[in-house]
């Protein structure tokens, strides 16, 4: 589209946001957010008969591997099979690192952490020694790290094998991840802007990945993939060597098939040495607050948790619409300062994302800064609504499926078409965790997701692990 037309395309929703936040109140500092008390604790896990090996799961997959029952090599070599069958359909992968893969299995010798020879796959945002790291975008085609980001660093010293780099939206500003295929039905989209990651994960091309989470990209697409995440307290992880967008929300986060996987995985994103252990927690303790805008799989999530023994207490959220307003004017705002050089440089990206960018330059500074204080007020809200349940349960997504390769949803651009329920989590900076929880009557998978206070990730995996125990969701295996 021409620049003018992409202009009109765009600044309606930046007007419309800034608008909508006008009368909304603002403060100047939020309360912290309650800390939960709940205990969790790590009971052991029984190691699995292993079939097909890329089927298994982190824990499953370590387990075989410690007790002797499979070689990195051998789950390696199935996982590359798996891509070699699949990727020429689904495209999760924008390059693969097969044959140093291969040569760091065949180099596993004693374990060197709780992730001995899993292989995983790192979002193309993420910086890696020697490989291209290129945010799914021309403008960067060629960038070559010299270093590996932070959370790769860890990871590799966990054990982790690199198999490649997963498909990114460009530069992580969309939610359709476009040249990526559902692994359930080739004809949806992913979401996104992990949305390369979560497929490889559906297609049991990797057990694990790495993401990361602006307004949703590490929780829409396991929303559309049938796949889990978790996106952690803001600034829980660093972010050294990760592309940034908008960095008072940007979060990396870890990418798995079950809620245990993600929480082994995001022990060791976040420097600590992890254990092949379960969380679990009494769900006599933990009150549920089931959210207003509950569909009929969250409330059926909500029966099996009370089933369970947690309490079910239904609650209202603060205005969503506000809250989606508030951060689109601070995203759009903080993505066109982080890409400014490049815009005045000339350089093209796609043309939404180019619209997008240049929208946001025309945030005026008064806006941002009322922004910034509606941002408090909801940070208020919602510490106030977590003084009253331990985790909040509601939609991931206010749509569960959609057509490959669109761009926009009855003239509405998708991200805030998709966005609505995961804002609240990247505007207050609180943890989210996101599991399948369904499908669709067209069989595309559905997913929920759980809130809860600062650092409360265990209790969150815990939650969502006993319902994961309690249902198969998660092990279900795309037809691709």
């Amino acid at each position: 589209m021409e620049r003018q037309a992409g202009l009109e395309w765009a600044m309606p929703f930046v007007t419309a946001s800034v608008d909508a936040i006008a009368e909304a109140e603002g403060i100047d500092s939020a309360p912290d957010s309650p800390r939960s008390s709940i205990p969790v604790r790590f009971e052991p896990v029984v190691s699995s008969d292993v079939t097909s090996p890329c089927e298994l799961g982190v824990v499953e997959a370590a387990l075989a591997i410690a007790g002797g029952q499979l070689s990195p090599r051998e789950l390696l070599e199935s996982c590359l099979a798996r891509i070699d069958r699949t990727e020429p359909v689904v495209s999760a992968f924008v390059r693969l690192t097969s044959e140093a893969a291969r040569s760091q299995a065949d180099l596993a010798g004693q374990p060197t952490g709780v992730l001995h020879g899993i292989p995983f796959a790192a979002k193309d945002l993420f910086d890696t020694t020697n490989v291209a790291t290129e945010y799914g975008s021309r403008v960067f085609a060629g960038r070559m790290p010299a270093w590996d980001a932070t959370v790769v660093s860890r990871v590799r010293s966990a054990g982790g094998i690199l198999v490649g780099k997963t498909a990114t939206h460009e530069i992580a500003y969309g939610v359709s991840t476009p040249g990526v295929r559902n692994p359930w039905d080739l004809t949806r989209m992913v979401s996104g802007s992990s949305g390369g990651s979560a497929a490889a994960l559906a297609a049991r091309q990797v057990p694990m990945a790495l993401g990361t989470d602006t307004g949703g990209s590490l929780r829409l697409p396991s929303a559309f993939c049938g796949t889990s995440a978790i996106r952690p307290t803001h600034g829980l992880i660093p972010r050294n060597g990760v592309m940034t967008l908008a960095p008072s929300f940007d979060a990396v986060g870890p990418m798995a098939r079950s809620a245990r996987d993600c929480l082994l995985l995001l022990r060791v994103l976040a420097g600590e040495p992890g254990s092949l252990a379960a969380p679990v927690v009494d769900l006599r303790q933990v009150r549920v607050g089931l959210a207003d805008i509950a569909t009929p799989y969250e409330v059926a999530v909500a029966e099996t948790l009370r089933s369970l023994g947690a309490q079910i207490i239904e609650v209202t959220l603060p205005s969503l619409p506000i809250t989606q307003a508030a951060a689109s004017v601070l995203v759009f705002a903080e993505a066109a300062c982080e890409f400014r050089a490049q815009i005045a440089d000339g350089a093209q990206f796609a043309d939404d994302i180019q619209a997008f960018l240049e929208a946001g330059l025309t945030v005026l500074a008064s806006d941002f800064l009322h922004a910034t204080r509606v941002r408090a007020a909801i940070r208020r809200d919602y510490a106030n609504l977590l003084g009253t349940v331990d985790v909040l349960l509601l939609p991931t997504s206010p749509i569960t499926e959609l057509p490959h390769g669109i761009s926009e949803y009855e003239g509405v651009p998708l991200i805030p078409v998709l966005t609505p329920y995961t804002f609240p989590a990247s505007l207050t900076g609180l943890p989210a965790i996101a599991f399948p929880c369904g499908f669709s009557t067209s069989g595309m998978p559905v997913g929920a997701q759980l809130m809860g206070p600062a650092h409360s990730e265990d209790l969150l995996a815990a939650v969502a692990d006993a319902y994961q125990q309690a249902t198969d969701w998660h092990t279900r295996i795309p037809p691709v």
